[in-house]
């Protein structure tokens, strides 16, 4: 009976720390979507084919090589997502990976950092109205949960107020310890389209 005993509390017990550590990550945080304008972005990227869990490693690759090629230390990662997965082959779907820097435009980054562009996209992402939510960023936990959570939010209003449909983008920061969930929805499809061909 010990024994059971003793079982059944270190079940309790990890299912009290798995609870604990969710709800840290977000679980039961308030998510609010709003529409407001925000940017513009300057965004240092490449571009990814495939499976959105994927796009970690092309993050990591922008971030790596700005910091220990160029030293310059970013603080803010961006995936930008093109393609529903639910109606698209993950082997097909299109995304963009990398960095935001702040305060520079395309043209001042290229004179500071020359050669960037060898191996990434710069490009401005301009300022625009964005239907937008936040959700905590503590780990990988936190970006299951925003997925989970704050996807059917931004989509249930985006249909009520009948905004089109654009690529989403997921900003993650680290000092801030968020990520900001973007639709740009006053942005012209021309810019999206661009960032494609610009990127490498």
């Amino acid at each position: 009976m010990n024994i059971l005993l003793l079982i059944a509390s270190l079940i309790l017990a990890l299912f009290l720390a798995g609870f604990l550590y969710l709800a840290w990550c977000g679980l039961f945080t308030k998510i609010t979507v709003e529409e407001r304008e925000a940017g513009p972005f300057l965004l240092i990227y490449k571009k990814h084919t495939g499976d959105y869990k994927n796009i970690g490693p092309v993050m990591d690759e922008v971030y790596h090589t700005l910091r220990d090629e160029y030293q310059l230390e970013t603080t803010r990662g961006f995936g930008l997502y093109y393609d529903n997965p639910q109606e698209n082959e993950k082997s097909q779907l299109r995304s963009l990976g990398g960095c935001m820097v702040d305060g520079q435009t395309p043209e001042e980054f290229n004179r500071q950092y020359p050669g960037v562009t060898e191996s990434f996209g710069v490009a401005l992402f301009p300022a625009s109205q964005n239907v937008m939510a936040v959700h905590p960023y503590k780990g990988k936990a936190s970006i299951i949960l925003g997925v989970m959570r704050v996807y059917p939010r931004l989509q249930a209003w985006m249909k009520k107020y009948q905004r089109r449909s654009v690529p989403m983008m997921e900003i993650y920061d680290t000092p801030n310890r968020t990520i900001t969930y973007l639709a740009a929805v006053g942005v012209p499809d021309s810019i999206y389209e661009n960032l494609l061909n610009q990127g490498t």
